[in-house]
């Protein structure tokens, strides 16, 4: 697939991540995961796997929900997206994976990064807890700027 010259450097360095990591792990780079890997890096969305599935059919009718599911396991096995699990809704998926803050909206249920230093380091914790924390999902909730100004 050729990239999309208005889809963000930022989201051309993170498929071109994705696809080296899996080279160099010999996965089979099928023309499904492809499709798939294409849209959820150049998603800044935290898509479902229902929305990732609606996505990629509109360009390959014959991909299966399992072909979806088995491509976000492998990518979060990888470490190359994180899931955002929900108990209330269906699980999103994020492929910005620095340590971020996720504005959740409680209205549209639009999930937004706010790339912000997390307050506490991880050496920092380890020292004082001798707890080793490797991952960190931090959220806000509230109403996003449009939701805001519907409600006005």
């Amino acid at each position: 697939m050729v990239l999309n010259k208005d889809i963000p450097s930022e989201m051309q360095e993170i498929r071109a991540m994705m696809l080296k990591r899996l080279r160099e792990r010999r996965y089979k780079l099928t023309p499904q995961r492809l499709e798939i890997i294409d849209i959820i890096s150049g998603n800044k969305t935290h898509p479902s796997a229902q929305d990732l599935l609606t996505e990629a059919r509109k360009r390959n009718p014959k991909i299966s929900f399992s072909t979806v599911y088995y491509t976000l396991n492998l990518l979060k096995k990888e470490g190359l997206i994180k899931e955002i699990g929900f108990y209330d809704k269906a699980n999103r998926y994020d492929s910005v994976t620095n340590e971020h803050i996720n504005l959740i909206c409680l209205k549209c249920g639009g999930i937004e990064d706010f790339d912000e230093a997390i307050p506490l380091s991880f050496d920092k914790i380890t020292k004082k807890t001798g707890f080793e924390p490797f991952d960190t999902r931090l959220e806000y909730y509230g109403y996003c700027r449009e939701c805001r100004q519907k409600k006005r």
